[in-house]
């Protein structure tokens, strides 16, 4: 299954982004929309707004659960997890 980053465009004022992070998960999965893991999520208060990282099987699949839960989204974007491990002394 393909794993997308969705960056959601800037969320409306009243609209925290870190409430984003936490309520959107569950309900992109209630959504109704199936084949679709929320990995991860993070949230940016100075920006306002939220990424997501997601496996779904198509773009539109993310952009049609995103539209249902009235999460405005800014890109979605393909890609592939390098697993990196490094540390700083």
């Amino acid at each position: 299954m393909p794993t997308f980053i969705v960056n959601t465009a800037i969320l409306r004022p009243l609209q925290d982004p870190r409430a984003c992070a936490v309520g959107a998960p569950k309900m992109l999965l209630n959504s109704g929309v199936k084949n679709l893991q929320v990995r991860s999520c993070y949230c940016c208060s100075e920006y306002g707004s939220a990424v997501f990282v997601i496996d779904a099987d198509s773009r539109d699949d993310v952009l049609r659960a995103f539209s249902s839960v009235n999460v405005p989204v800014a890109s979605i974007l393909e890609a592939e997890e390098i697993k990196q491990i490094a540390s700083a002394p």
